[in-house]
């Protein structure tokens, strides 16, 4: 397999997972913020449980393939062999860190630019925003588990702007050239952290998140969990149940309050909010909060 076809493998690979959201498992925002309002905002998915139905489906289907029996009246060849085709490398890094046998941590931070080949390089025309983006990869030691985030490093907020609309639209980009065959629609926007802030005054207000759009885009047939059939309610609790997502976010500062009732403050400057994505999809939203901190001088 050539470098390119190894970079598209691995970005289509983990921006389709985190597109589709059938993960069946949890999302994290993790937005770090700086005093001088730089920062990082990380978006990760635990693909691991919908890593292995995948995987319990390729072994339904290699064992229905070995059942079947063609007669044509003549002996069965015994010479004949069914050639495999070799794997992507990344997919055995993926079955060699998800193997339970494995007992080592696995953590790697990849850039966009480090295994972009040089014929994409030549039509983006945006280089200044993948050189801000990054892919994560986690395994604990000894677990099938596997996260995989998007890792964007922003300057100041209209650069994370920037950012977050590029990816919504990079496989719509006809200079990108990155994610063919998705179907165009990048990221959802309900999958990124969407605030406002000023460091100097202390706060920092999170913009509330409407997902009353996303059950049709999911292919579901009623325009809200409130219209859905029992059998699309039925898929979906199967989906996404057990989901959940987990707001973290780090101040430059003592935090002083949220205004959601919910949220978890700690004493190493964090705001922690979890909550059902299911419910998320039934109550159409997730009202947005107000975090107040005190700057550091």
């Amino acid at each position: 397999m050539n470098t390119r076809q190894s970079f598209l493998s691995l970005v289509t690979m983990g921006f389709l997972t985190m597109t589709l959201l059938s993960s069946c498992g949890d999302i994290e925002q993790n937005l770090v913020l700086n005093a001088n309002g730089s920062g990082t905002l990380e978006t990760s998915f635990d693909v691991g449980e919908m890593m292995g139905m995948m995987k319990g489906m390729g072994e339904m289907g290699d064992l229905q393939n070995d059942d079947v029996t063609i007669s044509s009246g003549e002996p069965a060849d015994s010479t004949l062999t069914v050639t495999e085709e070799p794997k992507d490398p990344m997919e055995l890094i993926i079955e060699k860190v998800t193997d339970p046998a494995y007992s080592r941590d696995f953590d790697t931070l990849i850039s966009f630019i480090s295994i972009m080949p040089d014929s994409v390089k030549q039509k983006e025309t945006r280089m200044d925003l993948v050189s801000k983006i990054n892919l994560r990869m986690r395994s604990p030691a000894n677990s099938t588990s596997l996260i995989m985030g998007v890792v964007m490093n922003f300057d100041n907020k209209a650069q994370l702007d920037e950012l977050v609309k590029y990816i919504e639209t990079m496989d719509n980009s006809s200079s990108t050239g990155m994610l063919p065959g998705m179907g165009g629609g990048g990221m959802q926007s309900e999958t990124f952290l969407v605030f406002d802030a000023d460091m100097k005054a202390g706060w920092i207000r999170v913009d509330s998140i409407d997902y009353s759009g996303m059950a049709p885009e999911m292919g579901m047939s009623g325009d809200s969990t409130n219209t859905m059939s029992s059998e699309d309610m039925g898929m979906m609790e199967m989906m996404f149940g057990n989901s959940k997502i987990k707001s973290v976010i780090h101040v430059p500062g003592e935090v002083i309050s949220c205004s959601n009732k919910d949220a978890i403050l700690t004493k190493d400057n964090k705001v922690i909010i979890e909550y059902s994505f299911m419910e998320a999809l039934k109550k159409g939203k997730v009202p947005g909060y107000t975090i107040n901190f005190t700057p550091k001088k």
